[in-house]
């Protein structure tokens, strides 16, 4: 999916300019929970040493969030998703997941119809269109739970 995968090279975009990050896989798990929990079983058992976890979707996320707690409970384990659903907050202001990315639905639809209504009138439409992201930390996640 180009979603998915546009996140994934943002996401080696970044990491490729922080020092001391290795990346050692990238393992799909279809926007499930479920393929999120047996893909992070699978990391923590190949890879000893991970300590941190980038999911393109909540679901995924939470998958992974579950396995970490299976097989390394009480450890330090950096779980960091996308989409800042409900559940996935939660997860976030308990400290079971150490981040989110948020995005703005209804940006994202304004925006869109903006586009739509210059294209049908024949104007130039911007060929990437940031539409806003946030990072949910529990310093914020109240705010993204109301």
């Amino acid at each position: 999916m180009a979603t998915h995968d546009d996140r994934v090279a943002g996401f080696q975009e970044a990491i490729a300019q922080a020092p001391g990050i290795q990346l050692v896989t990238i393992q799909p798990a279809n926007s499930e929970r479920a393929l999120g929990l047996t893909v992070m079983e699978n990391l923590l058992t190949s890879y000893p040493d991970l300590n941190a976890v980038f999911a393109t979707s909540d679901q995924m996320a939470l998958g992974a969030m579950e396995g970490v707690a299976a097989q390394r409970p009480g450890g330090k384990f950096f779980v960091v998703g996308f989409d800042a659903g409900k559940e996935a907050v939660r997860a976030v202001k308990s400290g079971a997941i150490s981040a989110v990315i948020a995005q703005y639905p209804a940006n994202m639809g304004k925006q869109a119809v903006e586009a739509a209504i210059k294209t049908i009138r024949g104007e130039t439409v911007a060929k990437v269109i940031d539409t806003g992201t946030k990072l949910v930390t529990r310093e914020n996640a109240d705010e993204f739970l109301k």
